[in-house]
């Protein structure tokens, strides 16, 4: 017999089973709102991908004076992140027993409702932003939050407890099996990468002719090269220089100047900027005008931002995060480039700082040595590395694809279910 149906009252769910209820959280839920009152507790984190327990040793991260009035929590126990309402799926299901910043929501089931069908419930409310429309705050991307009683009156639906069960458990196989196809791809995107890592840096250090004699380099991350190259420092082939940040930056229809920062590289020829310049914001400031075909690489922002590289395909300038690589006539732009694109664990080997702050300086990327074969070698060898990368990308395009693809289904799939538009059979 074919399932009946009915309006469910809610705009962004529609229709539901006819047998189904129609409710509030508070029905389903209490909110857990005591303080532990513990000295050394276990203390918790949630993020997307689950609630995880945290390291406190490190004192990595935002630590807690005391963690004396953080929030119980026991396994089963449903945490909410009010505050994060756009970026994702900020809502889990603790499998463990600590304590939790009372900046979170802490749900605790009440009778035989199943928190784990109704984790994924409030997963599709984040995804389709209907939380979202229920939070208040300064500006949409500025202390936008969900306030504690408007969540235990938000609308739900009320499926028999038996269907709920059901439910979780057919999404928690599902998700399960989507997941591991996930996790395959993205560990097939890392090795096409690594390859990819590989196949620049035998080709920048060791040439294209596997049968040319070979002597040694004297440097560590070059080993052997042919022997019939030689080695330089990047200052004997390049002219560095960093550029600035204007006081100023309006970034409206008369600021035409592209000015590249470290957020618009990737280890790939840059076209553009996110924020551009106008002739008087770049005058203000010593930036200089660069050519296409410069070479770029950031000095700081990071351990995972130093080293990051970039080629310009346009003229633009710089701030002060950057340095930019100007060759000369005995070596090409594209080869030098190759070179970075190699070499991104070189420089955190030579940066200074602290270990959460480390950066590199002009003086370092003028001292680098580099492998220096003639031009001619240059040219064919980074015409090579064009080709076999860009067929190494369209992989690894497919298989990002691919992923956005399961997830995609992930979420259609969990939204079917919870919703009721199907049944577990």
């Amino acid at each position: 017999m074919a399932r009946e149906y009915r309006d469910s009252g809610i705009e962004w769910i529609g229709q539901i089973p006819k047998e189904w209820e129609v409710g509030q959280v508070k029905q389903c839920f209490a909110r857990k709102n005591e303080k532990a009152q513990l000295e050394n507790p276990i203390v918790l984190s949630l993020a997307r991908s689950g609630v995880k327990v945290r390291d406190i040793s490190t004192n990595e991260g935002q630590m807690a004076e005391s963690y004396f009035n953080y929030n119980p929590v026991e396994p089963n126990d449903l945490l909410i992140n009010p505050m994060d309402l756009y970026s994702g799926a900020n809502c889990s299901i603790s499998n463990v027993k600590g304590v939790i910043s009372p900046a979170y929501i802490n749900l605790r089931y009440l009778g035989n409702n199943n928190p784990r069908y109704y984790d994924y419930y409030f997963k599709t409310q984040y995804w389709s932003m209907a939380l979202f429309a229920h939070g208040k705050g300064v500006s949409f991307d500025n202390r936008w939050t969900l306030n504690a009683d408007t969540l235990l009156r938000y609308t739900i639906p009320i499926p028999p407890t038996s269907e709920q069960q059901k439910i979780a458990d057919y999404l928690d196989k599902v998700c399960g099996e989507v997941d591991e196809m996930v996790t395959l791809q993205e560990t097939m995107v890392e090795e096409l990468k690594a390859y990819k890592q590989s196949v620049i840096t035998e080709a920048v250090t060791k040439g294209l002719n596997p049968n040319v004699p070979m002597r040694d380099s004297g440097i560590d991350w070059i080993g052997e090269i042919p022997e019939h190259w030689s080695t330089t420092k990047i200052k004997k082939i390049a002219r560095t220089n960093s550029g600035s940040t204007p006081r100023n930056i309006s970034d409206g229809e008369n600021s035409n100047i592209v000015w590249i920062r470290t957020t618009d590289i990737n280890d790939d020829v840059v076209y553009d900027s996110s924020l551009h310049l106008t002739s008087e914001e770049y005058s203000s400031a010593s930036c200089p005008m660069l050519d296409e075909g410069t070479c770029v690489v950031a000095m700081y922002g990071g351990g995972g931002t130093i080293g990051k590289s970039g080629m310009l395909g346009v003229k633009a300038t710089i701030n002060q995060a950057l340095c930019s690589m100007e060759v000369g006539d005995s070596f090409t732009g594209e080869y030098l480039f190759c070179i970075l694109r190699s070499v991104r664990y070189y420089w955190m080997k030579y940066a200074v700082g602290t270990r959460k702050d480390p950066n590199i300086n002009q003086e370092i990327v003028r001292n680098m040595i580099i492998p220096f074969p003639p031009i001619d070698e240059q040219r064919t060898i980074a015409s090579y590395l064009d080709t076999k990368c860009s067929e190494i990308d369209a992989l690894i395009a497919l298989k990002e694809a691919k992923i956005d693809e399961l997830k995609e289904y992930k979420k259609s799939v969990i939204y079917e279910y919870v919703t009721g538009k199907k049944e577990v059979v």
